[in-house]
């Protein structure tokens, strides 16, 4: 499986560049940049050098310079219309992923990381999705590597939504588990159809050849409405469906976020703030010592059910994630979770 984690014939490089860097200091940031650069025109080609320099957070000059260095070099061309990369420049992109992960020293700050949250495993992505949104992507195409390595040994998977997990869905390659059924992890929350569990849990079936069933129901009801609706017999068959899954994918989230996403009125929010909710998954809120201080009335995946899945991975990307994910308590034991390096740095940071 390609991932971001050194070869071990790369290991050999990774002291080479040790020495360089004690040499030459500033290669780093130059490569960093410059991998930075490449990234941003390969998601959002043909893109001109003034958004490219506003998503850089660069000068326009700077972003000019390192243009002409990088169209010289062969690995961009510059049209009308804007910059696009060349084959040398998404062959060299690619091979520069394991170098920035090498010089950034990720493979220890995933080690630290998954010390820290006595997960069952981690892995890092470069970059913080909070300063840039391509970041989500990358975690996505990361993420739906680790799930087809564990895919197999599946037969039910489900899904919450969410752009993240949406991220991961569009990243996963055309495939056959015939025998695979993927369903929703809950009901629907807000307005975007295509980020909702439904949606995803059907695109993710198509995308495996494999089967899914849906919950066309609201995430979050009254007490009255859920126990009517939780004797009819086609909720009864999917809900049993999604409480006996063996993998459960889901996105995590700031306890405050989500309440406004979830349309709870003004006076829950501030109760929720109250009583120091941090981080939220399933309806479930939970506070900095992963104590659970809140739950909506919700049909979905039970908590008391996750304990019995077998692959639990949870993605996040953004450094302002990284109090939600460490107020996950018991549950953060048993989760792969595939992140970036903001979180993992912020994680790295609280923790200290």
């Amino acid at each position: 499986m390609d991932k971001f984690v050194p070869l071990e014939n790369e290991r050999v490089m990774k002291s080479y560049f040790e020495s360089i860097k004690k040499i030459v200091p500033e290669i780093v940031e130059i490569v960093e940049r410059r991998y930075e650069i490449l990234k941003n025109i390969s998601y959002y080609q043909p893109i001109g050098r003034r958004i490219l320099a506003e998503k850089l957070s660069l000068t326009e000059r700077i972003v000019r310079n390192e243009i002409d260095i990088l169209r010289n070099l062969g690995l961009i061309n510059v049209t009308e219309n804007g910059t696009f990369l060349t084959n040398e420049g998404k062959e060299i992109l690619e091979k520069l992923s394991n170098i920035v992960y090498d010089i950034k020293g990720l493979e220890d700050v995933k080690a630290r990381v998954k010390e820290i949250l006595k997960a069952k495993d981690v892995y890092v992505v470069p970059g913080d999705a909070d300063l840039n949104p391509y970041v989500l992507k990358e975690i996505g195409i990361l993420a739906s590597k680790v799930i087809f390595s564990l895919i197999e040994d599946v037969k039910i998977i489900a899904v919450t939504g969410g752009q993240t997990v949406k991220e991961v869905v569009d990243s996963f390659p055309t495939c056959s588990f015939k025998d695979i059924l993927v369903v929703p992890a809950r009901g629907g929350i807000g307005q975007e159809v295509e980020k909702q569990a439904n949606t995803l849990a059907a695109n993710l079936a198509k995308k495996i050849n494999g089967s899914y069933k849906l919950l066309h129901l609201p995430d979050t009801m009254d007490e009255e409405v859920y126990n009517l609706l939780i004797k009819k017999e086609e909720v009864q068959e999917i809900l049993n469906d999604i409480n006996n899954a063996d993998m459960l994918v889901f996105g995590i989230g700031n306890a405050i976020e989500m309440a406004k996403r979830r349309k709870l009125n003004q006076d829950m929010i501030e109760k929720l703030k109250k009583v120091g909710a941090i981080g939220e998954i399933f309806g479930y809120y939970f506070n900095r010592a992963g104590r659970i201080v809140y739950s909506t009335t919700t049909i979905g995946i039970k908590l008391e059910k996750i304990k019995n899945i077998k692959y639990m991975i949870g993605v996040a990307g953004g450094s302002h994630k990284a109090e939600a994910i460490l107020s996950l308590g018991e549950i953060k034991n048993n989760t792969i979770f595939v992140i970036d390096e903001g979180i993992a740095k912020k994680i790295m940071s609280l923790e200290k």
